[in-house]
C-alpha cells in the first residue's frame, strides 16, 4: 500500500492601510494594500512504499478456494517475503527424522512441504507447532490440492474454529452440506476450486457415542476443518490418520 501526504500551507500578511490627513488640503488618496507571502508552499512528502510482505497467522483464513493468498489448483508462493510454505528437500531423511527408513537426500519421499518458521506456534504434547499442513500435486508442478487446520487460531471463512460446536457450524455456514460420515457429521461447503468440509463428532449412534466418549469428546464438537481442490471429493479425516503436511514415508 502507498501513503502519500502532502500539506501545503500559506498564510497572508495584509500590511497596514495608512491615511495621511494634510491641514487645509484635500485627503491625500490611499495607498494601495500590499499583499505578500510570508511563506512558500512546503514540497509534497511521499513516503516510501510499504514492501508486501505475507499475510499475519492471525489474518489467514481457509475457504473452499484456499488458505489466505494460498489458492487450490496454483503452485504455493516461495518469495520468502511472501510465502506460506516452503519446501525443505531432507526435512524427511533419516538425518533429520532420527528414523530408519533409509531415506536419504535425494530419494523421493526426502522434502516435505511446512509452514514458513514465521507461522510456526510453540510445540506442545498434541501438537508439533505447525498450525496447518498442505498438500500438493508434485506430478502437476506442485499445485495446492489440500490444506488441514491443525490449530484454532486459523477460522474458516464464516468463522468456525477447531474446538466450536455444531451451533456455530450451522451460523457461519448456514448453506453447507451435511454429509454423514462412521463417527462425525461433516458440513460441506464447495466452492469455485474447492471443497470446504468441516467434521464436527456425532454420537447420534450407540457406536458413536462409545467411541467419543471413551476420548471425552461431547457431540457436536469441531474436530477437523480441511479443504481440498475438488476432484479430490468429500471423505473424513476422523479415525484415519490421514492428514496433510509432513513427510510421506509411502
Amino acid at each position: 500500500m502507498t501513503r502519500s501526504l502532502s500539506a501545503i500551507r500559506f498564510a497572508i500578511v495584509a500590511s497596514a492601510l495608512s491615511l495621511t490627513v494634510l491641514s487645509g488640503c484635500m485627503s491625500a488618496p490611499a495607498t494601495e494594500p500590499s499583499v505578500s507571502a510570508s511563506s512558500t508552499p512546503e514540497a509534497s512528502a511521499s513516503a516510501a512504499p510499504e514492501a508486501p510482505s505475507s499475510p499475519a497467522l492471525a489474518d489467514l483464513v481457509l475457504s473452499s478456494e484456499g488458505l489466505g493468498p494460498m489458492l487450490f489448483g496454483v503452485t504455493p508462493e516461495t518469495d520468502p517475503a511472501l510465502r506460506i510454505v516452503q519446501f525443505d528437500p531432507v526435512a524427511c531423511t533419516d538425518a533429520v527424522t532420527g528414523f530408519e527408513m533409509g531415506i536419504v537426500a535425494g530419494d523421493e519421499f526426502a522434502g516435505a512441504w511446512l509452514v514458513d518458521p514465521f507461522y510456526e506456534l510453540p510445540p506442545t504434547p498434541e501438537s508439533n507447532g505447525q498450525p496447518f499442513g498442505i498438500s500438493v500435486d508434485a506430478a502437476a508442478g506442485n499445485l495446492l490440492q489440500r490444506v488441514d487446520l491443525y490449530t484454532s487460531d486459523i477460522p474458516t471463512d464464516g468463522g468456525v474454529r477447531i474446538g466450536d460446536d455444531r451451533a456455530d457450524v450451522l451460523a457461519g455456514h448456514p448453506s453447507a452440506a451435511l454429509v454423514p460420515s462412521g463417527l462425525t457429521d461433516i458440513y460441506v461447503e464447495t466452492g469455485t476450486n474447492g471443497i470446504l468440509q468441516i467434521e464436527v463428532a456425532s454420537r447420534a449412534t450407540p457406536e458413536q457415542d462409545t467411541y467419543w466418549a471413551s476420548v471425552s469428546v461431547p457431540d457436536g464438537q469441531v474436530l477437523y476443518i480441511h479443504a481440498v481442490e475438488t476432484s479430490i471429493g468429500v471423505f473424513s479425516v476422523a479415525g484415519s490418520g490421514n492428514i496433510a503436511g509432513g513427510c510421506n514415508f509411502g
